[in-house]
């Protein structure tokens, strides 16, 4: 456990997910639903969804056990930092916001 470096995996991370959220906005850009010729974009959707979703929590994972080994911070954490909140944390709160003032909104 020594000799692993947790801000750089962390930041691998954080960049396939960057690649999963670019593969997805060309599969919906380029989505047609007109002619229905049995696309699977719906299931590449879920499983995009699903493997974006593990590598975000292992991304926060990994920056807490920096934290805790102290590791000396660079654009790799830094990155995954900013990366956390505007991936992560920020749409988990307008989406939680939305929820709750729903009724207000109509």
């Amino acid at each position: 456990m020594n000799t692993i470096n947790f801000k750089k995996w962390a930041f691998h991370f954080m960049i396939w997910i960057l690649i999963i959220k670019v593969i997805t906005l060309y599969l919906t850009s380029s989505y047609t639903s007109i002619f229905h010729n049995g696309n699977n974009t719906a299931e590449a959707y879920f499983y995009f969804g699903i493997l974006e979703t593990v590598l975000l929590l292992l991304c926060l994972i990994f920056i807490i056990f920096s934290s805790i080994k102290k590791e000396k911070k660079n654009y790799q954490y830094w990155i995954s930092i900013v990366g956390l909140v505007i991936i992560g944390i920020l749409p988990t709160i307008v989406f939680l916001s939305l929820n709750y003032f729903k009724e207000y909104l109509n």
